[in-house]
């Protein structure tokens, strides 16, 4: 008995224990708010090692990929980039590691995780029970009548997802995106407001599975147009540039046939080269105008809708904001038109306008239309 370590058992935690209870606080308060907040910090913890397990285990499958594929490189740069990002991993899974070994150590012992059950069997007799459920007991019979309810939802829920199997329609697409973006939406905009090229690159090296993915670069773009059609435009210009990194570390994996993380420490490699640089600076500036370009019609769209859908809204102006370009109110200036000429603007009716000009004597004509050049209300 003398190897066996007795240390675990130093820190055990004990919810109902009186020693830290003040005397004026109710003892059942006072357990259950302690039980509480246990329960609540292990649900954290165990939250965060699962993230963490998770992260290892995705990175150790990318690093013995990566040994595989060193093996059979015979491009120097290739294998320097694959050499640097094994490293990188081998470095976060380092420091995963000592996070666990810090929860375990600092592990506080209580009734509900000192003791587990090791082996739980189910032992069913040989001869078929054949009673039906008049002949059972009345417990027992409500039980059956559970599990048979039970079993017959569980076939409705698998013919109802067998029946969905086939090519995503277009409604199924949507939802899987907000799905995604529900999810994921946190780590996408990380990255949208990452400001560095080296941070960009660290995501893309931890967060690749994700980002990399067609919802992402989605998810990008209508935030690129999102921002230009409020006005952000330095805004848009960087999360421009964050989509366009995606764009393009997809665009190389595919012409070169490989996963796309395989790619991002050769294509920010490739970018710190002013040739490469340039050549990426034009795209993202191509794109910039697309969006611009897409805003605008953007715009359009939507007020041509309003207008059909009658929810256009009137804003009235102020006398200073109704201003034209020669400083006067189109609206005074319109009041003091002939008839005939309120007629022709009212109607946008070119020719009714020179129908009334042409009856008028050539000095009126030059001052009302001075007017209505200067209150904005004729433009040459």
């Amino acid at each position: 008995m003398s190897g066996f370590n007795y240390s675990k058992w130093d820190n055990i935690e004990i919810s109902d224990d009186e020693a830290d209870c003040h005397p004026n606080i109710d003892k059942s308060s006072w357990f259950r708010m302690k039980h509480r907040s246990r329960v609540e910090r292990e649900e954290k913890e165990d939250a965060e090692k699962k993230i963490i397990v998770k992260e290892q285990q995705a990175d150790r499958d990318r690093i013995e990929e990566l040994a595989q594929r060193l093996k059979d490189e015979d491009d120097e740069a290739d294998k320097e980039a694959i050499e640097e990002e094994v490293k990188d991993l081998q470095t976060m899974v380092s420091q995963r590691d000592a996070r666990l070994e810090e929860f375990e150590q600092n592990k506080k012992w209580n009734v509900d995780n000192m003791c587990h059950v090791v082996e739980e069997r189910t032992i069913v007799g040989k001869t078929k029970d054949n009673l039906t459920s008049s002949e059972l007991p009345p417990d027992l019979a409500k039980v059956q009548a559970a599990r048979e309810a039970s079993r017959v939802l569980s076939k409705e829920n698998s013919a109802e997802e067998g029946a969905s199997i086939g090519p995503q329609t277009e409604r199924i697409h949507v939802e899987s995106y907000a799905d995604f973006v529900e999810r994921h939406e946190t780590l996408l905009e990380a990255f949208i407001n990452t400001k560095s090229l080296e941070n960009s690159k660290n995501m893309l090296h931890q967060h690749g599975d994700l980002l990399l993915q067609e919802h992402a670069s989605s998810y990008l773009l209508l935030s690129c147009l999102e921002e230009e059609m409020n006005g952000q435009h330095e805004q848009m210009h960087h999360v421009a540039r964050q989509s366009q990194i995606l764009s393009h570390v997809s665009e190389l994996a595919l012409s070169l046939k490989r996963p796309s993380r395989d790619v991002v420490v050769p294509f920010f490699r490739r970018i710190t080269e002013a040739e490469h640089k340039s050549g990426f600076d034009e795209a993202v500036a191509g794109f910039i105008t697309r969006i611009q370009k897409r805003a605008v019609e953007k715009r359009k769209e939507m007020r041509e809708e309003e207008e059909a859908n009658g929810q256009v809204e009137e804003v009235e102006l102020t006398r200073e904001e109704r201003m034209g370009p020669g400083g006067l109110d189109p609206v005074e200036v319109f009041e003091t038109l002939p008839k005939s000429m309120q007629d022709a603007f009212d109607s946008k009716d070119m020719k009714k306008l020179q129908e009334a000009l042409s009856d008028m004597p050539m000095d009126q004509v030059q001052y009302h239309m001075k007017r209505c050049e200067d209150s904005g209300l004729w433009v040459k």
